[in-house]
């Protein structure tokens, strides 16, 4: 007598490995795309509401074409042109393995761990501290103030968070915002319809995005205090409010240093006011700063840690060991 026998198939409902997909700041994507939802929206009832009007076709027709214009610029000319004058005109700052060899091997380690080639990148001899990536084609730009300005464990972390936001799809939006905050008032007059975007980026989804690249750093770098450090010297050399200030990197180590312990020295006291009060008044960076160390110390980053470990050690082929 025949008999049926039913194997259920154990992989169809275990529970698929942990990403780093799992543990970005929570809303970040919707609130991304609530934006981008509410700037469509904008444009398109504005363009619309002009074109159906016989009397407005024709100005419905400019805006229309001024807001593809200024969208084609700032997300796809603007990259291609600033990559095209790198490659004609600093080739020689390329970084590669045998020019800057250190900084080559940490681009390419980053792209590893985050299963990405490593962006093609740039050490510029001028301005001001600063890592910046755009979109297309993929790149960074590194300043040699920057290299100057932090540690190298610190700089390594700035790189890894940069290659994130590549990985998290921020670069395009990051890029567009910052070229509207460097441009003159009379650009950003003329690219409304770029900056009514980056309105809506800044009231829903840009501190969301910060936050998300630094947990999933924290995530890989397990070390809270060297991003915290690394952000921090960085608005110091940047940030108009903190530059008022006179914050200094060895004034970040020495800050960093006191771990939140109060001091008895006159000049360690100096720097824990001054520094403490430049944070305080920058509730940007003061939010940033006290969500990544709670994220730290919390349980959720334990969990998160032992399950992107389980996650590897099962790619790997390796026994799972829990969390201590």
């Amino acid at each position: 007598m025949p008999v049926n026998v039913t194997i259920q198939d154990r992989d169809k409902d275990a529970v698929p490995p942990a990403t780093l997909d799992d543990f970005e700041q929570t809303g970040e994507r919707r609130e991304g795309q609530k934006a981008f939802a509410l700037w469509m929206l904008f444009i398109f009832v504005l363009v619309a509401g002009l074109y159906a009007n016989p009397t407005t076709r024709v100005m419905g027709i400019l805006i229309f074409s001024w807001w593809l214009g200024c969208c084609i610029w700032y997300f796809y000319l603007l990259p291609r042109e600033l990559i095209k004058t790198l490659r004609l005109e600093q080739s020689a700052y390329l970084i590669s393995g045998t020019h800057q060899p250190r900084l080559r091997e940490t681009l390419a380690k980053s792209g590893r761990v985050l299963g990405m080639a490593a962006p093609e990148s740039y050490l510029l001899p001028a301005g001001e501290p600063q890592i910046r990536a755009y979109f297309p084609p993929a790149f960074l730009t590194i300043t040699q103030s920057a290299l100057e300005l932090v540690e190298p464990a610190e700089l390594d972390c700035l790189i890894l968070r940069q290659i994130m936001h590549f990985r998290q799809k921020h670069v395009a939006r990051l890029m567009m915002m910052q070229a509207l905050r460097e441009a003159p008032l009379w650009q950003r007059l003329l690219s409304w319809p770029v900056v009514l975007y980056a309105f809506f980026l800044r009231m829903w989804w840009i501190d969301l995005a910060q936050m998300s690249a630094d947990r999933l750093t924290l995530l890989l770098v397990k070390n809270h205090k060297v991003i915290s450090s690394a952000l921090l010297k960085q608005y110091a050399a940047t940030d108009v409010t903190m530059s008022e200030y006179k914050i200094t990197s060895a004034d970040v180590d020495s800050y960093m240093a006191q771990n939140g312990l109060i001091s008895f020295e006159g000049q360690a006291i100096s720097t824990q006011y001054r520094l403490g009060q430049a944070i305080r008044e920058n509730p940007y960076l003061d939010e940033r700063l006290h969500a990544l160390s709670n994220y730290a110390e919390s349980e959720e980053f334990k969990i998160a840690l032992q399950k992107l470990a389980d996650a590897r050690a099962k790619k790997n082929g390796a026994p799972v060991t829990a969390a201590k």
